[in-house]
């Protein structure tokens, strides 16, 4: 009876550790990620505008400036539907999305 709870016992611990430690791994990881656009707003090459949409400042380099177009593209799809979806128009949509990404900005920061 001792050795089951003994085995047992080894056995939990051993599976809570490798959780805690590849749990632990993982958080690591995506805190140290940070996305193109993060990078590009870092580096002065992009920035958000009050229309809802980003652009990219005259000295960004070329693949800043297409990672600007397409990230602009994808929110003009997005805020259609949203806008479509909801009877409004897709500006009031953008302008309340630059509100809300800016006001978590200021409270990240």
């Amino acid at each position: 009876m001792r050795s089951i709870f003994k085995t047992f016992f080894k056995t939990l611990f051993k599976t809570l550790f490798k959780t805690l430690f590849f749990s632990t791994l993982l958080v690591f990881s995506l805190v140290a990620q940070a996305t193109p656009l993060d990078d590009a707003r870092k580096a002065g090459h992009v920035i958000e505008l009050p229309t809802g949409y980003i652009q990219a400042t005259p000295t960004a380099p070329p693949q800043v400036q297409a990672l600007v177009k397409d990230i602009n593209d994808r929110r003009k799809a997005a805020y259609a539907r949203i806008a479509a979806k909801n009877g409004i128009t897709t500006e009031q949509v953008a302008a309340e999305s630059y509100r809300k990404r800016t006001t978590i900005d200021r409270l990240i920061d």
